[in-house]
């Protein structure tokens, strides 16, 4: 035989609420009530907070303005100083940029009596500056056919100088006359 069912006399359903619900109206008043006071609060002070900061910041503005309308006389009486400043800074550039396109002589000359032989006796340089390089020509003598090549062969393999050719070339009185031509570029010597 089958057991019988036993019922119990309360039906306890937890899933549906006992009482009436409550209208999304009644629900949306008691969390106002509840929570939304504390976040009007919040917004209220922050509204009190940017009403007092702006009292500040247009204080600071204010004397910020009256510090910089203070400074503008002593400024423009130091007109005549900046436009002196630039001017010399212009012609500090210029300078510096027709030394660095100049040729250096004394380096020329230094390299020239680098690759001069012993026998050999320089007794004139011209030097005839160009737009970018300076034609060279020197005079001098020798007594030795060796040392006069020694010097040509040498000024040739000098980086500095090129087109190092032989003018002209005397004997007299046992001693060799000659004149070189050579040209040199002003950016290979500067590089340093």
């Amino acid at each position: 035989m089958p057991k019988a069912k036993v019922r119990s006399a309360i039906d306890l359903n937890l899933l549906k609420p006992q009482g009436k619900p409550e209208k999304l109206p009644v629900r949306l008043l008691r969390w106002l009530l509840a929570t939304g006071r504390y976040l009007f609060v919040f917004v209220e002070a922050i509204v009190l907070i940017a009403f007092a900061a702006r009292f500040k910041l247009d204080a600071d503005l204010a004397a910020n303005k009256e510090a910089i309308e203070d400074q503008i006389p002593y400024i423009e009486s130091l007109q005549p100083y900046e436009t002196l400043i630039r001017q010399t800074q212009l012609k500090l550039s210029n300078i510096d940029s027709i030394k660095k396109s100049s040729l250096d002589y004394p380096e020329v000359l230094k390299k020239i009596a680098d690759q001069t032989p012993i026998g050999v006796k320089i007794s004139n340089i011209n030097i005839k500056k160009g737009i970018d390089d300076a034609e060279i020509n020197i005079t001098g003598q020798t007594q030795l056919n060796n040392d006069l090549t020694s010097f040509l062969m040498g000024l040739k393999e000098e980086a500095t100088f090129a087109n190092v050719n032989l003018g002209s070339v005397g004997l007299e009185n046992e001693v060799i006359k000659f004149t070189l031509e050579l040209s040199a570029k002003g950016e290979k010597i500067y590089e340093k």
